[in-house]
This record gives C-alpha cells, sequence and structure tokens, in this order.
C-alpha cells in the first residue's frame, strides 16, 4: 500500500495562524483564550476545551427545557443586566434577532429599522414578511464613518409610517458609536411601539461608568454577542427581555440547534461571571491604559485614535448642520480605536500593513482601521501598536479616491418579501436607472445599503456604484458590473 498523504487544508491553516502570534485586536473577546485566564475555574475550562464537548445529560440540564443548572445559569445572567428575562443563544445574535423579530411582529407589520442594521434584520423582515420604513443614516464624511441616528432621524422616518408596531436600533454602531436614545425609546413604547435593540458590540456596556451605559433595561428584547467583547466562544450570544410573550419560547428553539454546544453555553456562563467579578475594575485598568497610549500615538501625527469630542458639539454644528435644539451628544466606546488617516490614505492598506506587523484589526474603511481591544490586551501589545505606527511610512499606504456616500433613501416600491418571490434577471449597472433592485446593493464602506430590495435604483446610486468599480472597492450585489433586477410594471 502506498503512502497515505492526510490533508486537512482548514485545521492546518487555523494551526499556522495560531503559530503566527499576531495581536488579537479583533474578534472575539476571549482573545484567543487568554479572557478565561483569570482564575482557576477559567483555566480549567479553558485546558479541557476539547474533553468537555458534552450532550445533555441528567446533571447538565437542556437549554430547551431548562429546569436546572443552565435555569439557574441564565437566572443569574437577567440580574447581571437588570431585565426579565436572559436566555443563552448559541447560534449567535442572528438567532436572537430572529426569534426576536418572529416574537414582537406579526406577518404585514409595519417596523423602522436603521438603514445599517445587520444582515440577519434584513433576513428577517423578508422571513417575517414585515413592511419597512428605513431611518437615514448620518454619515460623518469628515473622519469617513456613519454615526447612530439622531432623534430627528428617528421621528423623521416615523412620520413616515401609518401604522408602525415597532422599531429595530442597532446600540452600538460597528465603530462603538452610541447616541442618547433613552428618552426616544421610553416615547415610543409609550406610544405602543415595540423596541428591539441589536446590542452586538455592546455586551460589556455599563458595567464601567466609562463605558457608554447599557439599554438593555429599555428595550423589549435586546441581543448581545458576548462573543465578540466578553471572554466567550464564538457563536456565543444573550437575549435579554422585557416582555411577556409566550410565542418566544417557540422562536427561539425554532432558530437555535436542537443540539446546543454546551462549550459555547458554559463560556457563556463565564463571561457573565467575569463582568460580575472582574469587569468593572479591569475595564478601569483597560481605559486608562487605552487612553494613555492614545495619547502617545496621536502625538505621532499619522494616524488619529476618534476621540468622543470629535462627534459633538462645534463640530456636528459645522459639518452636520444640526440644529443647536436638536443636540444630543455621541458617546465612543472607550475600549476599542478607530484609527483615521489624513485624506487621500488608505485604511484598507493600514489594515495590511498592521497584519505584517502582527497586528489583527478588527476591519479597515476607507480612511481608517477598527481595533477591539479588552482588559486581556497587555501593555507589550500597546507598545506593539504604537512602534508600528511609528514606523509607519505613509506613502506606502497612499490610497485611492475617497468616495462620498449618499444618504438618500430611494424610492421603495416593493417590500423587501415581494421581492423576494419575483423572477430576476442581471443587468449591466448603466441601464439599470429606474429599476427595482432584487438584492441589497451595499457598498464597503461604510457598509450601508446604498438600495435595499425592492428599491428603485437612481441615476445618482448607478454613478456612485459606478466609482467603486472603477476605484475597484467592495461593493455587495454588483457582479462583473451587473446587478439583479426584478421586472415590475
Amino acid at each position: 500500500m502506498g503512502e497515505i498523504f492526510l490533508k486537512m487544508p482548514l485545521l492546518e491553516e487555523l494551526l499556522k495562524y495560531h503559530d503566527e502570534k499576531n495581536i488579537p485586536l479583533s474578534m472575539p473577546g476571549n482573545k484567543t483564550g487568554n479572557g478565561f485566564l483569570n482564575d482557576k475555574l477559567g483555566e480549567k475550562f479553558v485546558s479541557r476545551l476539547g474533553f468537555l464537548d458534552i450532550t445533555e445529560v441528567d446533571p447538565l440540564d437542556n437549554l430547551h427545557y431548562p429546569e436546572g443548572v443552565i435555569k439557574e445559569a441564565q437566572e443569574l445572567l437577567a440580574k447581571t443586566y437588570g431585565v426579565k428575562n436572559a436566555y443563552f443563544l448559541v447560534n449567535g445574535s442572528s438567532s436572537g434577532n430572529l426569534a426576536a423579530m418572529f416574537s414582537a411582529f406579526e406577518e404585514g407589520d409595519e417596523v423602522l429599522v436603521e438603514r445599517n442594521c445587520h444582515k440577519s434584520i434584513y433576513n428577517g423582515l423578508i422571513m417575517r414578511k414585515l413592511r419597512v420604513i428605513y431611518i437615514e443614516p448620518i454619515v460623518d464624511n469628515k473622519n469617513g464613518v456613519f454615526l447612530p441616528p439622531d432623534k430627528e432621524n428617528i421621528y423623521k422616518a416615523l412620520d413616515k409610517c401609518l401604522n408602525p408596531k415597532g422599531i429595530i436600533l442597532t446600540y452600538p454602531n460597528y465603530f462603538g458609536i452610541t447616541y442618547d436614545i433613552d428618552e426616544t425609546i421610553i416615547d415610543l413604547k409609550l406610544r405602543g411601539i415595540k423596541v428591539i435593540i441589536d446590542c452586538a458590540h455592546g455586551a460589556h456596556f455599563g458595567i464601567n461608568d466609562r463605558l457608554p451605559k447599557s439599554i438593555a433595561r429599555l428595550g423589549d428584547y435586546t441581543i448581545l454577542s458576548a462573543h465578540k467583547t466578553l471572554p466567550a466562544l464564538t457563536q456565543g450570544a444573550y437575549l435579554l427581555v422585557n416582555e411577556e410573550n409566550e410565542k418566544l419560547e417557540f422562536y427561539l428553539k425554532a432558530f437555535m440547534t436542537t443540539s446546543p454546544s454546551y462549550l459555547i453555553m458554559a463560556s457563556l456562563d463565564y463571561a457573565r461571571h467575569y463582568l460580575d467579578s472582574y469587569g468593572e475594575r479591569e475595564y478601569e485598568e483597560l481605559i486608562n491604559r487605552a487612553e494613555r497610549w492614545k495619547e502617545k500615538i496621536n502625538k505621532l501625527n499619522k494616524v488619529h485614535i476618534l476621540c468622543k469630542n470629535d462627534l459633538n458639539k462645534e463640530y456636528r454644528y459645522k459639518f452636520l448642520e444640526i440644529a443647536e435644539e436638536n443636540q444630543k451628544e455621541y458617546d465612543i466606546d472607550l475600549s476599542r480605536y478607530i484609527l483615521i488617516l489624513p485624506n487621500g490614505y488608505s485604511g484598507h492598506k493600514l489594515f495590511e500593513y498592521l497584519r505584517k506587523e502582527k497586528i489583527q484589526a478588527e476591519m479597515s474603511f476607507s480612511r481608517g482601521v477598527v481595533l477591539i481591544l479588552s482588559p486581556f490586551n497587555e501593555e507589550a501589545d500597546f507598545n506593539m501598536i504604537y512602534n508600528a505606527i511609528f514606523k509607519l511610512d505613509l506613502e506606502d499606504i497612499y490610497g485611492e479616491n475617497q468616495s462620498k456616500y449618499s444618504s438618500e433613501i430611494p424610492e421603495k416600491v416593493l417590500e423587501p418579501y415581494e421581492v423576494f418571490k419575483l423572477n430576476s434577471e442581471w443587468l449591466e449597472i448603466e441601464k439599470c436607472e429606474n429599476c427595482i433592485a432584487k438584492e441589497a446593493i451595499i457598498p464597503y464602506p461604510p457598509g450601508i445599503p446604498l438600495v435595499c430590495p425592492g428599491e428603485r435604483i437612481s441615476e445618482s446610486s448607478i454613478k456612485i456604484i459606478k466609482e467603486y468599480i472603477i476605484n475597484k472597492k467592495t461593493i455587495i450585489g454588483i457582479k462583473n458590473g451587473k446587478t439583479q433586477i426584478v421586472n415590475v410594471k
């Protein structure tokens, strides 16, 4: 018998990547296992990880019918976040978003949705057959980032509704930027509008006063991606609920596997324990460390790490033209860095440069990159970031043309679920003026749909799409210069 050659491409590449020993400044929040090393129980968990993959046996309870230790763990979770009920999610925040949408709404209900919501929300709009009114995004062209909608934009969208049943908000956005939204949520609920909050990037909020506050107590349903910022395994998330809804249990079971991972659930229990036991103190230490190094890095005058003051006060009056009476300050998550480059330099090239310096960033956008920090990033990690920026030759990352994004929402002709059922054809984008889009067209950056399913493709949208194609930028929904359209009269 000849020699047997074994090939496991994914496993081999995963091990190879781990051997590179990159600084993890991206998801997951456990930072390649380091987040479990706070105490002996966490150390024992991570050391036995491959041996704890156990299914439902008598003493370990059952996620879909919790009566024992899982029930107890979820009750502790609810207490941590100050909500009525809390649930472990092992299929990520996407399963929580879908379970919340199906529980809160009926087919044909009208809901307000942020334009830059997660893909799972768009999927839910189609699957639940909801009628959607989009909330206009706010684009900060000065810094090349998008901002959460303010009170004015939310009520502007509300005025377009005939019979609104709910609103789906994203808090924070992907840059870790939040907005003072408490009074608006309270008012919407008094109007009988159900509130779903996709808080995927904010599972750590509220544990320290210097972090943005948690608004889980205000939402009817709040979904947290614990794995993004806390010591939890990938796919581990929380669903926090303040509404009594007998349908929720059914939809949770429907959108989650019948074979839930005890590894993920145990990590979710540990992540909650971490917040309760160490969160306040360790985030205080992290923020002190991050702010000190931020000042040093900004003094290099190569990148600018975004600060709260960059998003507020005189800046907003001048660049966003928002009336003084509508001013509410943005807040920013101090446990992440948003590195902004001068005009004309490429965030995507900076991302690649940092990777070569063994720094794994979370994401790039046209003007910079995002680094997700955690209490598990030590002083040496910040020193490596500083040295990488110190050595950076800006001319090496001279970039592409900076496309301006339009926040104008196109005319909606059909609901997303109506378009989903229709046949489509691929057509050259130059010929698509006034056609109805079958799929979302999403330029990256900023990751906000330029055109959503069921909307009319305008001349101005085509112009922006062609700019992205010419400059070889990523734009989802476009293949070989064509996009999918539906034929309607």
